[in-house]
């Protein structure tokens, strides 16, 4: 199966606090994906040893066999590539390899590469994306299997993507901002409200932003504002004092101002204009 194709059914995700050492090798139902958040080990496997640390994922095929050596706290997916057996919802403990049983495998479908097991450092860039799958999947609510499947089908497009370099955390932590004055412009009223959500004192806040963007919190907040005027200026009648207010202005004068400065025209001339 291609990964285009693939349509995951994801039949466990958690957080586990601690991966303990296996006495042997052992070999799964399913397809897992481990991601290590902390501690560091090693993955012993049936000719190799790997050293893991933080920001490792390691993907492995049904009937691979692997151990771990070391404490570790890890994400961990179980998952099918299909919805063939998604009436079978519990997890089978992957048993020694001894006892392994291909006969219990919950579905034979593989990506036609890698056949091997693939062990991928620096993956911070997609730690958020899985802690939302595993968080969806804890909820259990009624769009959980689909949103979790989603997402792990981004996460593996991602992943077998090839390497690539962590994201930058400064941009990230910018984009986030970005989608929260996109969503929110009308009701911040100062840096310090933008500070205190995400964390971060509001200055460095300001400061990045300006480097990021080489535009200022202030004015990228009045511009979302105008933004969200010109589409109420188009689709209501409301009159303009209101439609100042309901976009976080104090004041008639000043929207009006600002809207001149970014539009070149008037609210009043822009409605005339767009009807």
């Amino acid at each position: 199966m291609n990964l285009q194709d693939c349509n995951p059914f994801v039949r466990a995700a958690e957080i586990q606090p601690a991966v303990l050492e296996g006495a042997g090798l052992r070999q799964a139902y399913d397809h897992r994906i481990f991601y290590i958040l902390e501690g560091e080990g090693r993955l012993i496997m049936e000719e190799a040893s790997y050293e893991i640390r933080p920001d490792t994922i390691l993907y492995f095929r049904p009937g691979v066999g692997y151990h771990f050596k070391g404490r570790m706290r890890v994400a961990v997916l179980n998952f099918d590539l299909t919805r063939r057996c998604a009436h079978r919802t519990t997890p089978i403990c992957p048993p020694p390899a001894a006892e392994f049983d291909p006969a219990l495998r919950f579905d034979d479908t593989v990506f036609p590469e890698p056949a091997q097991p693939v062990i991928r450092g620096g993956c911070r860039h997609l730690q958020e994306d899985l802690l939302r799958l595993t968080d969806a999947f804890r909820e259990g609510d009624p769009l959980a299997d689909a949103v979790t499947s989603g997402l792990l089908k981004k996460l593996l497009a991602d992943f077998f993507g090839g390497p690539r370099q962590e994201a930058d955390p400064g941009q990230a932590l910018i984009r986030r901002v970005e989608r929260y004055i996109r969503l929110y412009a009308a009701e911040i009223q100062s840096n310090e409200q933008i500070g205190k959500f995400f964390g971060y004192h509001p200055v460095y806040i300001a400061t990045l932003f300006k480097e990021k963007t080489g535009n200022s919190l202030h004015r990228a907040i009045l511009h979302r504002r105008i933004e969200l005027a010109c589409q109420w200026l188009t689709r209501t009648d409301h009159p303009v004092e209101s439609i100042a207010f309901d976009t976080g202005f104090t004041s008639r004068s000043h929207f009006c101002t600002v809207f001149k400065e970014q539009m070149g025209c008037s609210p009043g001339q822009y409605r005339n204009r767009m009807k």
